[in-house]
């Protein structure tokens, strides 16, 4: 079972979780939500790792653990297990255990994307498609297209003043 990954715009992390739920107070996918939301579907992309890979070429700086600043929008922080123990005794169906996770990027990440110069995107993707998490199974065509779609949500996400968000589900 693997996690898929919806990315989106929103204006802040309150537009963002309502756009989420459904009328049951489940949050659902962004490909739930309709034709209305700016939202790329990335399957296994995840944000910290790949994505903050592609980040880190479009910066031209080494990856880093710390490179994709994010905050949890969803579960409630209130929810979240403090301790082990905690974490432990969490029932089997807690979204900290299965999700679904809504998180808020900081701005860099958008506006490192957003600034990407569209002349080095075939370069900067050739590049993403080496990285180990790829396995050598990326195709440099779809890099490519999946890095402008990336850097064209990030720019319509600064043009609006909108943050981006990563939504995961198992």
């Amino acid at each position: 079972m693997g996690v898929l990954f919806d990315y989106f715009r929103a204006p802040n992390g309150e537009t963002a979780l309502r756009l989420l739920l459904d009328e049951d107070g489940v949050p659902a996918s962004p490909t739930t939500v309709g034709a209305g939301l700016d939202a790329l579907d990335a399957k296994g992309i995840d944000p910290h790792v790949i994505l903050g890979q592609l980040v880190g070429f479009v910066l031209g700086v080494p990856w880093s653990v710390d490179l994709i600043e994010s905050g949890l929008v969803w579960p409630p922080e209130e929810t979240k297990p403090r301790t082990l123990d905690e974490a432990e005794r969490l029932p089997e169906d807690s979204p900290w255990q299965t999700g679904p996770w809504l998180e808020e990027f900081g701005d860099r990440v958008r506006d490192a994307l957003a600034g990407a110069d569209d002349a080095a995107l075939p370069s900067v993707a050739e590049d993403w498609t080496r990285i180990e998490e790829f396995d050598g199974t990326m195709d440099a065509a779809f890099a490519l297209e999946i890095t402008k779609e990336f850097v064209g949500l990030a720019r319509r996400a600064r043009q609006a003043g909108d943050r981006l968000y990563c939504w995961a589900c198992l």
